[in-house]
C-alpha cells in the first residue's frame, strides 16, 4: 500500500508539474505576442520603406545602386514601442565617388526633405534620420567593396571618414540560429528585449543580439522558459570570466560591440548586478513551475519581464 501510494504522489506531482509547464509556456507565447510589432506597424513600416527606396531611386541629384533593410526590423528582432528602422542605400560609386561623407549625407537629407517637407529630416551620422509618428529611419549612405558581397563603407560616427561594416552577417546569423531552434531564438531574443527596457537597463540592441548568439552558441533553445533562464545563467558567467570586452564585432577583426560597456566600469557593473538578480528570480520561477505552483512561477516572470507578461 505504501509502493502505490507512493507512486500516486509522484503522478500527481508529475500532473502539477506539467500543467504548470503548460500555463506558463501559454503566457510567454501571449507576451510574445504583446511585444511584437503589430500587422498594422509592420504595414507601415513597409509602405514607408517603399516610398523612401522609391523616392532615392527615381532622383536626379543622386545615383543609387541597391538599398535594403538591416538591423533589427530585417532580423525580425524589433519589439514595441517601435523606434529605428535601419536603411542602406548603396550609391554608384563612379558617380560619388569624390563625395565625402558628410557631402552625401546632406545630398541624402535634401531629397528627403523635399520628400517629406512636414517631417524632421536630419543628419546625424553615420545616417540620415526620417522621423515619422510611429518610428523613425536610419538611412546610411554605404558603398559596396568589390570582391566581398557582405562589406559596406558607411560614414563613421563624425561623418569625416569612411568605415567598414558588414551589416548582412547578423542577418544571415540570425536566420541560422533560428532555424537551429525550431523558430524559438528570435521570439526570446524580442523578450530578453523587454526584460532590458522594463528594467532600463544599458545594453545596446545589436550587442544583447550578439550577446544571445553567442550564449547559445552551442546549444539550442528548448522552450521560451528554458531560454530565458539560460540566457542570464550564460551570460552571467560570460561577464563574470571575462574582463575585457569579447562580443566581437561581425567581419571585423579587433572590433568590439561591447565596447562601449568596459569604457564605463560603473555602467559595465549595473549591467552584471541585473543580470545575476534576475538569475536568481528566474531560477525561483522555474523552481516554483516544477512544483506546480503556477501563480508564483508567473509572478516571478511577471517581475522579470514586466507588466505585459500577465499573471491571471
Amino acid at each position: 500500500m505504501e509502493k502505490k501510494s507512493i507512486l500516486k504522489n509522484l503522478m500527481i506531482l508529475a500532473i502539477r508539474m506539467n500543467r504548470a509547464k503548460q500555463s506558463v509556456l501559454e503566457e510567454f507565447e501571449n507576451f510574445r505576442g504583446r511585444v511584437e510589432p503589430t500587422e498594422a506597424e509592420k504595414s507601415g513600416i513597409s509602405a514607408s520603406h517603399n516610398k523612401i527606396r522609391d523616392i532615392l531611386d527615381n532622383s536626379t541629384e543622386i545615383t543609387v545602386v541597391d538599398s535594403f533593410l538591416t538591423g533589427s526590423y530585417a532580423r525580425q528582432t524589433m519589439i514595441r514601442p517601435l523606434k529605428d528602422v535601419d536603411f542602406f542605400v548603396q550609391m554608384y560609386y563612379r558617380v560619388h565617388k569624390n563625395d565625402t561623407p558628410l557631402v552625401l549625407l546632406n545630398k541624402i537629407r535634401k531629397v528627403l526633405s523635399k520628400a517629406y517637407p512636414l517631417s524632421p529630416v536630419k543628419v546625424m551620422p553615420p545616417c540620415i534620420r526620417v522621423q515619422f509618428k510611429y518610428c523613425h529611419f536610419e538611412i546610411a549612405p554605404s558603398f559596396g567593396v568589390q570582391g566581398n558581397d557582405n562589406l559596406f563603407l558607411i560614414p563613421n560616427d563624425k561623418g569625416t571618414e569612411w568605415q567598414e561594416t558588414y551589416p548582412k552577417i547578423p542577418d544571415n546569423w540570425m536566420t541560422e540560429e533560428n532555424k537551429k531552434s525550431e523558430g524559438l531564438f528570435i521570439p526570446t531574443i524580442k523578450m530578453i528585449k523587454r526584460w532590458r527596457d522594463t528594467h532600463h537597463i544599458p545594453i545596446r540592441s545589436f550587442h544583447l543580439e550578439m550577446l544571445t548568439r553567442m550564449a547559445f552558441d552551442n546549444d539550442k533553445i528548448e522552450d521560451y522558459v528554458q531560454g530565458v533562464w539560460a540566457f542570464f545563467a550564460r551570460t552571467s558567467y560570460l561577464f563574470g570570466y571575462n574582463y575585457t570586452p569579447f562580443v566581437q564585432e561581425p567581419g571585423r577583426s579587433g572590433v568590439y560591440v561591447d565596447q562601449y560597456l568596459y569604457d564605463n566600469p560603473l555602467t559595465l557593473e549595473s549591467v552584471k548586478l541585473k543580470i545575476r538578480q534576475h538569475i536568481s528570480y528566474a531560477q525561483k520561477a522555474l523552481d516554483f513551475m516544477n512544483k506546480g505552483q503556477i501563480g508564483s512561477a508567473k509572478a516571478y516572470w511577471r517581475i522579470i519581464l514586466g507588466s505585459d507578461f500577465h499573471t491571471s
